[in-house]
């Protein structure tokens, strides 16, 4: 029974770390604060069933924040419309969608406006891959500068 429960474990452990971590990220380099609102897309089944998992869509806000110790100043939130808006200073990084096994199409994301220097940047979730820089594979970060 030692040896069947040694050799569950590391079967979980073999096929957990193997999945891919996913994200998206936007860092501001810039040398002022910044504005981000994220509008999440509702009507993704993904997105409501994290809801009702975190109790709220203010908790999921939080989570994703806190996952990977993500900066920003979480300033205002429309859980009616899933809009969270952070305020970035100098040299944060926030992360607005990712996770281990989580698809690279974010379609859960349908717009995120950004705003330096009192102009305004939007960018419709499904255009993650062509505006964001991708790093490494399946991480794709936007630079303020």
């Amino acid at each position: 029974m030692k040896k069947l429960r040694l050799l569950g474990s590391l079967l979980i452990l073999f096929l957990t770390s193997c999945d891919p971590y996913r994200g998206a990220f936007i860092a501001n380099s810039s040398e002022e604060k910044i504005i981000v609102n994220i509008k999440y897309n509702k009507q993704n089944e993904e997105i409501k069933s994290y809801k009702q998992i975190h109790n709220g869509f203010e908790n999921f806000v939080n989570f994703i924040q806190e996952y990977n110790g993500s900066k920003g100043n979480l300033i205002a939130i429309d859980s009616t419309n899933f809009i969270a808006t952070f305020e970035l200073n100098q040299r944060d990084t926030l992360e607005i969608w990712g996770g281990i096994r989580q698809s690279n199409d974010f379609e859960e994301i349908e717009e995120v406006n950004i705003y330096p220097n009192k102009i305004k940047k939007t960018i419709k979730g499904e255009d993650i891959h062509n505006i964001f820089f991708e790093r490494n594979q399946g991480f794709y970060i936007y630079t303020i500068k």
